[in-house]
């Protein structure tokens, strides 16, 4: 039986080092076990430092593999809904807008769908798609596309940046645990982050409470650099303690 155990639990690493955050009931039907078979599985992956739990999901400690976009849209939806609708009160109208990649960001670009009037901005393929009928002004910047993000990166990019001012950027984080502000999964993606700071008058980062036990690959900004978090009320209070000493929360209210 115990060698049964440790061998679903294997199994289960190797799923979510593949697929990144998942349901725990989820997992419960993908391994064809109780969910309080699953459950135990998931405390003793905990308690060995293998993954991370969070409010009903779990994730890799380190997750530096990417799940598409359209497979990350479920995980934490109605707390990413609620931050992208929290995000639009801070969206002055008729701005020249950036929005990054990223399921999160995603969400934002869903609820601009019925929007009119901006000129947006983005690096993702999948925003494009989602705003391309809307009754605004869509520019997409040149580059390389990366298949892992659905983005574009590269030199081109940046220096189709660099002829640009944006009013307002919408920027994701991969996470920020043991970090000092948001992350990015590559350093070409921090890149990009990193020179669309420079060219906007407001920086604001989108990201839902699970991003704060999340370890990342590179940080591009340190908070005191970012305007404003917008996120959930799932936060540890120890986390967001130390966050409101280096940037402005905003916590919405799914």
């Amino acid at each position: 039986m115990a060698n049964k155990s440790l061998d679903r639990q294997n199994k289960l690493v190797q799923y979510i080092s593949e697929n990144g955050t998942v349901k725990i009931s989820t997992l419960a039907k993908i391994f064809s076990v109780s969910r309080e078979t699953i459950r135990r599985d998931i405390l003793q992956l905990e308690k060995d430092g293998k993954i991370t739990k969070w409010f009903g999901t779990v994730m890799p400690v380190n997750d530096f593999n990417i799940p598409a976009v359209e497979q990350r849209m479920t995980v934490n939806q109605s707390q990413k809904v609620a931050i992208c609708n929290k995000a639009l009160e801070y969206m002055p109208k008729s701005a020249v807008i950036f929005i990054d990649a990223g399921s999160t960001l995603l969400w934002l670009a869903k609820a601009l769908k019925n929007k009119s009037g901006y000129t947006i901005l983005t690096s993702s393929i999948p925003v494009i798609n989602e705003l391309a009928a809307s009754k605004n002004r869509i520019i997409i910047l040149g580059g390389v596309i990366d298949p892992a993000t659905m983005s574009v990166m590269g030199t081109q990019t940046l220096e189709f940046l660099n002829t640009i001012k944006i009013d307002t950027a919408f920027l994701g984080t991969s996470g920020f645990a043991k970090h000092q502000g948001p992350t990015g999964n590559s350093f070409n993606d921090g890149e990009i982050k990193q020179k669309i700071m420079q060219n906007s008058q407001t920086k604001i980062v989108l990201a839902d409470s699970s991003k704060a036990v999340y370890t990342s690959l590179s940080q591009y900004s340190s908070w005191d650099k970012i305007d404003l978090l917008i996120t959930d009320n799932n936060l540890p209070a120890k986390t967001l303690e130390d966050l409101q000493q280096k940037v402005t929360v905003i916590r919405s209210k799914a």
